[in-house]
């Protein structure tokens, strides 16, 4: 998958020399470099980690000892044990060093952006209320919903998030879509195409063991990378893809919003 490099580095909306004077504009800025260092922090971690995976990981394998040791774990209210032997243990680390890093930071980033584009709905929207009409949906506010909110703000911010938040669960082409139409920007076939292929990625990790399948492929489009049956490709080149991708991403909608609302 081609890389879609992210603009020049933006510094933290406290130092910026940009004075942003629309409120939508100002808190996209912020969601946006709350994202990028999320992204950042994710990268530092992995690549600082793995080594010490490894080394971990070789040793436990090496160890010559075959008795169980005990391991504390949870169940309900309280703590029992499980008892692994080391080579058990090191073959964790191994699977870990592997891909286990990535897949679990690939579902935490593609978590991290679709809450990201949530946000920026729920910043126009909560300026603009007639924007309502075009996330769609329910057409008024449930009643339960109504009782339980005396103040009418607070009222109308927790109906528009719950209305984003619904939105979040189609497809993922379709809420870019609407998340453009909300933040009246454009965003670039490509940039969809790639956020779609790797929360299609994102989806087969949790749902078929990263074993590709039609529904992969079907969601992926011309993005996908591998034939039914194959192991998804996950790696250190493609874990940096989905770091850079969604920072490109990210940037793309911030620079957008600011040109559109200043």
């Amino acid at each position: 998958m081609e890389l879609l490099r992210p603009p020049s580095y933006t510094p933290p909306f406290w130092r910026s020399p940009v004075a942003r004077k629309n409120r939508v504009s100002e808190a996209i800025y912020r969601h946006h470099i709350r994202l990028f260092r999320f992204l950042n922090d994710a990268w530092i971690f992995t690549t600082l980690m793995r080594p010490l995976l490894k080394e971990k990981g070789d040793a436990l394998i090496g160890s010559k000892s075959k008795a169980k040791k005990e391991y504390p774990v949870p169940k309900k209210d309280r703590t029992v044990s499980s008892r692994r032997r080391d080579e058990d243990v090191g073959a964790l680390f191994l699977a870990q060093h592997g891909r286990g890093i990535y897949d679990t930071n690939i579902i935490s980033i593609i978590s991290r952006v679709e809450a990201f584009i949530q946000d920026c709905m729920f910043e126009a929207v909560k300026q603009y209320p007639e924007k309502l009409a075009i996330i769609g949906g329910k057409s008024g506010i449930p009643l339960d919903l109504y009782l339980k909110h005396e103040d009418r703000d607070d009222l109308l911010e927790v109906f528009i998030a719950l209305r984003c938040q619904d939105l979040m669960f189609g497809k993922p082409s379709e809420y870019l879509a609407k998340a453009a139409e909300v933040l009246s920007i454009q965003l670039k076939p490509d940039v969809i195409a790639t956020y779609v292929e790797m929360k299609a990625s994102r989806d087969l990790i949790i749902h078929n063991g990263g074993r590709i399948n039609q529904l992969y492929l079907d969601k992926a489009g011309r993005k996908a990378r591998g034939e039914i049956d194959d192991e998804l490709d996950i790696d250190e080149d493609y874990f940096e893809e989905v770091i850079v991708n969604a920072k490109a991403l990210s940037g793309t909608i911030q620079r957008e919003t600011e040109k559109k609302y200043g």
